[in-house]
């Protein structure tokens, strides 16, 4: 009987199919006798080169399977969807024409090109282009039609328009589960909007939305308002930001037992996007806009709205959805009110102005602010000393965001060339930011709690119990006793435990900072960084254990995010006195509509950012000198790096690690839980093991653009 599966390539030119459900996204196990009939189980299925040759990623097939020693293998494959509709590669000549040699992340077979593409690249051998894919008269894949490109290999465009195809792509409406039509969207409608945004994006422009109708119902449409024109208030971002969607109002007597009043306003979205209007469900099948180093975002709305008629520009009229709350000087938070205001925000301000204030120089802001820079200076001084208190509050928790270091130096396209630039220029001004629009997402999310008010929340688990065991491994690797983490590692944990398990791991590891364990401090923290849970939306509202908050909600970025106009909406209609517009269930299909498809913009970002990195290093960024490493991962092939001050991961083959020949082969014994190699290196090295600190010296790309390391001292 044929196995359906989904397929994944390899870049040496196999692949692997992983079983899935008859929904075609939900993985499964592959169940069959094995060559002496005992029962198997496969979660994977080996495809060989000549099968996987006809393939492309993610592609859904009905395969024959053989069993034998080795494990499961393919012997046919038969297409029963494909859910990718473009593909990125080099221009080549074939043995009949132009073809395009996709990257090897979608495909390893040469696709040929449809007549009408292969006559637009007759002198782009060698240069990277998207095109559609189409099926040929014997039902194989063509390149139909020209996307994007061509663009010379490795240049910033190329990158974006790689990016794009592979990451977008990967979040298909058909291979989220319950696809589209669990977002209430019609198949046909977001497969087309898909599309085209993917292709859009790859060809560097800015999207789709732009001009469309945004006509539809409006969820508390006749919600009350208050008139807060009066009341200064002030935007804080980068110089070149236009969709300004949040502004920070503040107001404090200077006495360090007084409260500080605060007021943080956001563009109110949901008074012009109509439900299910052209607007809403293009913003839908987007999920989020892409912020991209290389040329322009894609924004998830009409650039009219979200950089004009909603911005909050300094001394336009703007309505806003706000949520005001005091706080104390012990950091924490008095009532909380959630309103829809008339505001006019009196300046913008951008970081490095307010990060000079913060040095005690006012010079800059009150020249942003012109005639208002009386009220602006009272607002931000309010404002520092609301967030600096909720700064000490925010300290005393159990929270996992020291443990991640933030990069110093990202690549970034500065007058059309491709250099790096400080990633965060201005920390202690977007911290000052970050710490108001935390503390507005939590009120948030208990005001919605409180009314009972069905909503997005965002739901974070802390560790990953699938790699719980392994966290425990680690700590018990340097001593530490973890009660909570081994309930969670055993399956054994209580609400009580899960709860418990952040405090006790963040203890721990500041224990051994007091205590000078250097390595066993750097060893727990690597194990933990590489368990923690990803965040993700849930109807049902629970902890953040990230934050170490009892409920947390996107509510600050409506312009931006579609699951903040999802909580506006519901917001409005409740101040309205209204039924919610999204029902529990309605939200439950949405939350992981939203988790895939704003989680691609994500990889998105991710991706374009590392392969920049690629070839800037390839250019030289480092020259000969040695870079400081931490070992993120060992495993029997070699250890996997991050770069902190880049930001970066890479890889340090076992044969490298080994001082082995260009043809020899090596393998490190490693513990069951990947935490450290058992045998002492030929070279005398010792083991290898997480945390530990290194230094590494760039060598090259592969022919699959990545990076290669070895070891600095070597």
């Amino acid at each position: 009987m044929p196995v359906r599966a989904r397929f994944r390539p390899h870049p040496r030119g196999f692949g692997f199919l992983t079983p899935v459900e008859a929904d075609g996204t939900t993985p499964t196990l592959h169940r069959g006798p094995g060559p002496d009939g005992t029962p198997t189980e496969h979660d994977g299925i080996f495809v060989p080169p000549p099968l996987a040759r006809d393939l492309i990623a993610d592609d859904l097939v009905d395969a024959e399977v053989e069993i034998d020693a080795k494990g499961a293998s393919a012997t046919a494959a038969t297409l029963v969807e494909r859910a990718r509709k473009m593909l990125v590669g080099t221009v080549q000549h074939g043995p009949g024409g132009l073809v395009v040699e996709p990257d090897p992340q979608l495909a390893s077979g040469a696709l040929p090109l449809a007549a009408g593409p292969a006559a637009k690249l007759p002198t782009s051998v060698g240069r990277l282009v998207v095109v559609l894919l189409g099926q040929d008269a014997e039902g194989g894949a063509i390149g139909q039609a020209l996307v994007a490109g061509p663009f010379v290999g490795g240049s910033p465009q190329a990158v974006r328009a790689s990016a794009a195809v592979i990451a977008l792509g990967r979040a298909a409406p058909g291979l989220v589960p319950g696809g589209p039509q669990a977002a209430g969207l019609d198949a046909l409608e977001a497969n087309a909007t898909h599309t085209r945004l993917v292709g859009l994006i790859a060809s560097g422009s800015r999207g789709a939305a732009a001009g469309l109708d945004a006509t539809g119902p409006i969820p508390g449409a006749q919600a009350p308002w208050v008139d807060r024109r009066d009341e200064p208030c002030l935007t804080v971002d980068s110089p070149s930001t236009r969709d300004l969607d949040d502004a920070i109002g503040a107001s404090w007597d200077g006495d360090a037992a007084s409260p500080v009043e605060v007021a943080v306003h956001i563009a109110d979205v949901g008074r012009a996007i109509g439900l299910d209007s052209p607007a809403d469900r293009y913003a839908r099948v987007a999920g989020a806009t892409a912020y991209l180093a290389v040329g322009h975002s894609a924004p998830m709305l009409d650039p009219l709205l979200s950089e004009d008629t909603l911005s909050l520009r300094p001394g336009e009229d703007r309505f806003a959805l706000s949520v005001r709350f005091s706080v104390a000087a012990d950091g924490s938070l008095g009532e909380v009110t959630v309103e829809v205001c008339a505001i006019t925000s009196r300046a913008q301000l951008t970081y490095g102005a307010v990060d000079a204030w913060l040095d005690g120089d006012e010079a800059d802001v009150r020249g942003e602010a012109g005639l208002a820079g009386g009220e602006v200076v009272n607002v931000l001084r309010g404002a520092v000393e609301a967030a600096r208190r909720l700064g000490v509050e925010r300290d005393a928790r159990a929270t996992f965001e020291d443990l991640f270091a933030s990069a110093e130096v990202t690549p970034a396209v500065v007058d059309g060339k491709l250099t790096a630039v400080e990633a965060e220029p201005h920390a202690a001004a977007y911290r000052f930011i970050e710490r108001l629009m935390v503390a507005a997402n939590e009120s948030v999310a208990s005001w919605l709690i409180a009314r009972e008010v069905p909503a997005l929340y965002r739901a974070h688990v802390g560790v990953d119990p699938e790699r719980a065991a392994r966290l425990h491994a680690a700590a018990t690797a340097v001593g530490v006793s973890l009660p909570a983490l081994e309930a969670v590692s055993t399956g054994t944990a209580t609400d009580a435990d899960q709860d418990a398990v952040s405090a006790e791991l963040v203890a721990a590891i500041e224990q051994l900072a007091t205590e000078g364990r250097d390595e066993d401090h750097d060893l727990l923290v690597a194990a933990a960084t590489s368990s923690i849970a990803r965040a993700t939306y849930d109807p049902d509202p629970s902890s953040h254990r990230g934050l170490a908050s009892g409920a947390y909600c996107h509510f600050t970025s409506p312009i931006r995010r579609y699951a903040d106009l999802v909580v506006h909406r519901q917001i409005r209609a409740e101040l309205a006195g209204e039924t919610p517009h999204y029902s529990t269930d309605q939200l439950r299909a949405l939350a992981g509509w939203i988790d895939a498809r704003a989680g691609a913009i994500d990889h998105l970002t991710g991706r374009e950012r590392g392969d920049l990195w690629a070839r800037l290093l390839d250019r030289g960024y480092l020259g000969s000198d040695p870079e400081p490493a931490v070992v993120t991962g060992v495993t029997a092939n070699g250890v996997k790096v991050r770069l902190p001050r880049l930001g970066v991961p890479g890889f340090v083959t076992a044969e490298r690690l080994l001082g082995l020949g260009p043809r020899e082969r090596g393998r490190l014994e490693v513990d069951e839980h990947g935490i450290a190699t058992t045998n002492e290196l030929s070279t005398g090295a010792g083991a290898w093991r997480l945390g530990q600190r290194i230094t590494v010296r760039f060598v090259g790309l592969d022919d699959t653009g990545r990076t290669i390391w070895r070891l600095g001292d070597r």
